[in-house]
């Protein structure tokens, strides 16, 4: 066997390699170590300096020179920063919204500034600890007060991210407030939830869900979104976290509530704001809004004709079944009131005047105090 191994023969003698003469850089170090710089040349306003104030420098005192220009039309469909010099042969993303009138409030910045600044973390900043064993009615209905309000934080969430992305970047100060109005949202959602299951308790049964249909369904662009979520809806929540505060059983109930009502405040504020410019800059605005919202009430009252969350707000407020009919629904009917008036407020502000005694059942019926036709 060593022998028959032995005897195979050799492989040929392969050619050697011929040398590969070293390959010059020079062309490629000319290149890449002698740039131009002609993009230091791309600016359109050098030289100018924002200063912080009392406050620090806020989103609002970046707009000067240029910089603050804020055209009825943004008409550059890139993702290109205001006053940037905008590159040749970008293709286009497609905006929805492009006129300012479609989403623009004077308020934003401030709005946008008092959102960072006043943030909270459920998770950490309520004091859950205080949480202490409550009847079982008064459980029941509070967990069932958080399922309602958990869904109508999870609409705020899809409605506002469903539109943000579709919003010139020219108005950049709208859309980085909503940024942070779809995570006070999330933050809504997350606390509500937590609270319906801290206490032995558990989510209750669904809503009705007629206005966060309506609200999901909003194609007539983001200024209708804005009349059915932040105004008819944003003015019953603001009500109703105001009550649930007052009727609060332990500080953890008393923090959650307050914060998630002034977190709701700033985002109805843009919400009237953004209407008035609206109806002040665009033709036929006015009308169109007076529209919006007479069809928006018919929502909002189907779902007020359902008796889960009346009565469970109702169990609250009398603190507890025996009382509820009596006094828990006379405190019912006092935040119904106040609801009514706080949104014919509204509408009063934006020089679109409801008539009370038009407002479709049962709004109308909280539209006077009780004693008015005595």
């Amino acid at each position: 066997m060593a022998d028959k191994a032995a005897a195979k023969p050799s492989p040929p003698d392969r050619p050697a390699p011929k040398p590969v003469p070293a390959k010059s850089t020079q062309s490629d170090e000319k290149r890449n170590f002698e740039p131009k710089y002609n993009w230091m040349d791309k600016t359109r306003q050098w030289g100018v300096r924002v200063k912080p104030g009392k406050a620090g420098l806020k989103l609002g005192d970046l707009n000067v020179g240029i910089y603050g220009e804020t055209p009825t039309q943004w008409t550059d469909q890139s993702r290109n920063p205001r006053g940037a010099v905008p590159r040749r042969g970008m293709p286009p993303v497609g905006y929805a919204i492009r006129d300012k009138a479609g989403l623009w409030a004077d308020c934003a910045a401030d709005l946008y500034e008092e959102a960072i600044q006043r943030r909270w973390a459920p998770a950490t900043d309520v004091p859950w600890d205080t949480i202490e064993p409550l009847p079982d009615d008064i459980e029941h209905a509070l967990c069932q007060v958080c399922t309602e309000l958990v869904s109508y934080a999870n609409v705020d969430i899809e409605t506002i991210t469903g539109w943000q992305h579709q919003m010139s970047y020219g108005y950049h100060e709208v859309k980085q407030f909503l940024a942070t109005a779809s995570f006070d949202a999330a933050r809504h959602y997350e606390c509500f939830r937590k609270r319906a299951l801290a206490n032995g308790g558990g989510l209750g049964l669904e809503g009705p869900g007629m206005v966060n249909r309506m609200i999901l369904e909003s194609r007539g662009g983001w200024t209708e979104a804005v009349v059915y979520l932040l105004v008819l809806r944003g003015a019953f929540t603001l009500t109703l976290y105001r009550y649930l505060g007052r009727y609060a059983h332990n500080d953890a109930e008393r923090f959650i509530f307050a914060h998630a009502l002034a977190d709701k405040a700033r985002h109805v504020t843009y919400a009237l704001d953004h209407l008035k410019y609206a109806v002040a800059h665009a033709d036929d605005q006015l009308q169109v809004v007076r529209t919006l919202i007479a069809i928006g009430e018919g929502g909002l009252t189907r779902d007020l004709r359902d008796p889960v969350l009346r009565e469970a707000l109702a169990v609250i407020f009398g603190g507890g079944v025996a009382k509820a009919a009596h006094r828990g629904m006379a405190v019912y009917g006092e935040m119904m009131r106040d609801y009514v008036a706080t949104y014919l407020g509204y509408c009063e502000w934006l020089g679109m005047p409801r008539d009370p005694a038009r407002l479709p059942p049962p709004l109308n019926e909280f539209a006077n105090p009780p004693d008015a036709g005595a």
